[in-house]
């Protein structure tokens, strides 16, 4: 027996590992006829409590067994952390498939996006890359909105496709807009990891099975560095901030605690650079002296995240 949050085994004996239900509860919800979810998924969906897990994280391995049996790949990147989730190592994993770009979370760019250009450049990092993508291929969507869903599902659906496989690192929403084309719901969190196995939906009243697989974990994002708690303050909900500052030589510029930059030296004429910021909801720049460095550092009521003194803060 499967969970039907994350798609892990179902086990009774052992709390930490995955899959893990309580004996008394898997026995009242079978005689029920109820569904069956794991004590990790439960908690995740309705309390948005993450329970820790001992899981193999070579998911990247994993994926190349994965993807033998599949034509068509959904390919779901993250726009606000293109750099980050468009990757290498899973171009060259997918290079000859058939693939849609699921360009996810444009509802958080600006009103004033040029929606054209950012097409274009998109296109233009695809050739950079060395992948071939068709230029309709490339669909630039929302799941929190729903903006380009459906066109992107009459896509899949006109290309008579049997099933495609969904891949992509952690935090791109990927489950999310599987959710959405499937019109059902699986675990979704901004939690990284919440996807243990690969997971079968069906497109309703199609023939499209679409598989879900387990996010890839990634060591380089300047998430990676931080607790999970200072992760999902990273992670944007609402239309991303632009914040605008002139900082002068000898000065410097905090991003929430997570980092911060001095102007070592004025540029032509002796004028300060002007630096903007584009940011989440939850992190915060703040400009100050030198001087007062140390003391910012220490003092969690003005720079946070991130809430764990573990984490260091990047100087460099």
């Amino acid at each position: 027996m499967k969970c039907e949050g994350c798609g892990i085994e179902i086990q009774t004996e052992e709390p930490k590992n995955p899959g893990y239900i309580p004996e008394n509860v898997l026995k009242e919800k079978m005689e029920n006829n109820e569904s069956v979810v794991c004590q990790r998924c439960f908690k995740l969906k309705h309390y948005n409590y993450l329970l820790p897990v001992t899981i193999n994280s070579d998911f990247s391995g994993e994926l190349d067994k994965v993807l033998k049996d599949f034509e068509t790949v959904l390919w779901v990147v993250d726009v606000i952390d293109f750099e980050g989730t468009f990757r290498k190592e899973i171009a060259e994993k997918i290079k000859g498939k058939n693939i849609f770009l699921i360009v996810n979370k444009i509802d958080l760019l600006p009103k004033s996006t040029p929606y054209e250009k950012l097409k274009n450049w998109l296109l233009l990092r695809i050739k950079e890359m060395g992948i071939n993508i068709r230029d309709d291929h490339v669909r630039m969507v929302s799941v929190k909105t729903g903006m380009g869903i459906e066109k992107t599902k009459q896509l899949l659906l006109q290309k008579e496709k049997e099933k495609a496989l969904v891949v992509g690192v952690t935090n791109v929403g990927k489950s999310s807009f599987l959710n959405r084309l499937v019109e059902a719901e699986i675990t979704v969190s901004a939690y990284s990891g919440t996807t243990l196995k690969v997971l079968k939906a069906n497109v309703p009243n199609t023939d499209l099975q679409l598989f879900d697989t387990p996010g890839i974990f990634t060591q380089d994002r300047l998430c990676d560095f931080f607790d999970i708690y200072t992760q999902v303050k990273m992670i944007p909900s609402k239309k991303i901030k632009i914040k605008t500052f002139t900082v002068n030589e000898k000065n410097v510029l905090f991003i929430s605690g997570l980092f911060w930059l001095k102007v070592l030296k004025n540029g032509v004429n002796n004028l300060p650079p002007i630096i903007t910021v584009f940011l989440p909801e939850e992190i915060s720049a703040h400009r100050a002296k030198e001087e007062r460095v140390n003391d910012l550092l220490h003092n969690r009521e003005v720079l946070f995240p991130p809430y764990n003194d573990n984490f260091t803060v990047f100087r460099n």
